[in-house]
């Protein structure tokens, strides 16, 4: 009986020990870890004649430091945080709006998408 003991011990020990080894699977992935900047939330828009009017909820925290606007081929790069932006100008078509936040590194945060109608005439 004892020699099960002992041998149960030296079991768990060298268990153990093996167990150290395992970080060194996953240690060469973080070194260039990319970080995110938080995503806005709640994303609505009024549309107006030629006109849409974007409302979205910023992150807590201080990581976001500005928003950006993508619509169609062009970027809106807001300074600061804001909540709302009015896109003007607008032909009565569909467009499909993304809003990011943009953290101080210039990192990009995954965006909130709309898809907005402008009313005519």
């Amino acid at each position: 009986m004892k020699t099960l003991k002992i041998i149960g011990i030296l079991f768990i020990a060298l268990f153990f020990a093996n167990c150290g080894e395992m970080d060194d699977n996953y240690k060469d992935y973080l070194t260039n870890v990319k970080v995110y900047s938080p995503r806005v939330t709640n994303l609505t828009v009024v549309s107006g004649l030629k006109e849409a009017t974007l409302s979205w909820k910023n992150p807590q925290g201080k990581i976001a430091v500005k928003n950006s606007i993508k619509l169609q081929d062009s970027i809106i790069v807001l300074e600061g945080l804001t909540e709302t932006y009015k896109l003007t100008n607008l032909e009565i078509k569909g467009y499909e709006v993304s809003v990011y936040t943009i953290d101080k590194f210039d990192n990009y945060s995954v965006p909130a998408t709309i898809t907005i109608f402008p009313n005519g005439e």
